[in-house]
């Protein structure tokens, strides 16, 4: 039989209470949860910030005529005018996009003509209605169809970019306000007429198409003399990812805003940035009575 060692039992010391035992284990559970729960709470907001399914803000329709249009028989502004809002790294934290990729006056001006018909080609050729085709623009303009002949002069004011999240400022000066006011009432007639549209498109889940969607977006707060049209393009280039437009119009001038995200950027940030850009279109000083 093999032996059996005994290790003689340690001497009695005296030990703690036991309310002191139950301290220890509170304090030891308190400080463990701490990291689980910001974990968690970090979790629960990076999924909320980038679901798929973010609930759009549900406010007043648009209304794509401003209360009190800025007559202008001719051009009350020139396309540089535009430039005269143009937005400040301070202006684009609230979106938290903070590198410039393009300044005012990086980029060469052109006309619709110039641009437009490349991408109203393109457009069509994956697919894309004609009467949908104000979606690959960038810039205000409808890539197909008539309008997409015209004269008018259109600039890239400017361009920030984050990482893959984007924000860009164009603007569009039309011969008056009533052809400016035409378009606006034609892209807001476009988006509710275009819920989505199924692109030919390669992805990377190895399908023949994209289904992109397009969203009309609740009103936002603008000063008297501008009118706004937003939209929201969602399935492209992900299911994550949207790209928030707004069009702004003020006497014979539009400019267009574009911010793209994977979800980080909220609608109601994008709407709230909108409405700064809007106020200064407001308060810009037209050129001609």
């Amino acid at each position: 039989m093999s032996e059996i060692i005994v290790e003689p039992s340690p001497a009695k010391r005296r030990g703690l209470r036991w309310w002191a035992w139950a301290l220890i284990a509170l304090a030891v559970v308190v400080v463990l949860s701490v990291p689980v729960l910001g974990m968690f709470a970090y979790i629960g907001h990076s999924l909320s910030e980038t679901s798929p399914d973010q609930p759009f803000i549900d406010g007043s329709p648009q209304q794509p005529d401003a209360k009190a249009p800025l007559a202008c028989p001719q051009r009350c502004f020139e396309l540089d005018a535009a430039a005269r809002i143009a937005i400040s790294a301070e202006d684009v934290a609230q979106l938290s996009i903070q590198d410039e990729r393009y300044g005012v006056g990086a980029l060469e001006p052109s006309t619709v003509a110039a641009v437009a018909p490349a991408a109203g080609e393109q457009w069509l050729a994956l697919g894309g209605d004609e009467e949908c085709a104000f979606l690959p623009a960038n810039a205000p303009f409808i890539a197909a169809g008539p309008g997409s002949a015209s004269a008018d002069p259109i600039s890239w004011v400017q361009t920030w970019e984050t990482d893959d999240e984007v924000v860009d400022i164009a603007a569009r000066a039309f011969s008056t306000t009533e052809e400016a006011s035409a378009f606006m009432r034609d892209l807001h007639e476009r988006v509710a007429a275009c819920p989505w549209q199924d692109l030919d498109i390669p992805t990377a889940g190895g399908l023949d198409s994209s289904l992109v969607q397009i969203t009309s977006q609740a009103a936002i707060d603008v000063p008297n003399e501008v009118a706004a049209v937003g939209w929201v393009r969602e399935g492209s280039p992900g299911p994550r990812w949207r790209s928030y437009v707004w069009d702004l119009q003020r006497g014979n001038l539009v400019v267009q805003v574009r911010v793209l995200t994977d979800g980080r950027i909220l609608e109601q940030q994008v709407a709230t940035f909108a409405e700064l850009l809007a106020g200064r279109l407001g308060h810009l000083e037209a050129t001609t009575p």
